[in-house]
């Protein structure tokens, strides 16, 4: 199963519309449509970060065997094209300091935002 059949089937699970999805991740409908359909070969890094943390699973839940994320370094997506056995041995590890590490920007925004708000 590919990664937008099983944002779809998560979706579907908690009774959301793709326009509810979508505005909770911050995405176009059409941009959601894209993924679950299968039309959009690529994922920002930041996009299944929030797709993760929104449906509460790890970024391997949407791995399987027969679906390869190839990393595009100058544009941070994923792109499905080979086989898992493709990855770099530390790929995970290194995703998951990234997803960390943008946890930690944002918490840092919202601190900045509210300073400033209450000047």
């Amino acid at each position: 199963m590919d990664i937008g059949t099983k944002i779809k089937n998560l979706r579907e699970e908690k009774h959301l519309s793709q326009s509810d999805l979508a505005f909770e991740l911050g995405v176009s409908q059409g941009t959601l449509h894209n993924i679950e359909s299968g039309n959009s070969r690529k994922i920002d890094f930041l996009l299944m970060d929030k797709i993760c943390r929104f449906f509460d699973k790890d970024f391997e839940y949407f791995l399987d065997a027969k679906m390869v994320n190839n990393v595009n370094e100058n544009h941070g997506q994923v792109g499905q094209i080979g086989t898992v056995n493709n990855f770099p041995d530390n790929f995970l590890e290194e995703f998951k300091k990234l997803v960390e590490k943008n946890q930690i920007n944002e918490k840092i925004i919202e601190e900045l935002k509210s300073r400033f708000e209450d000047q």
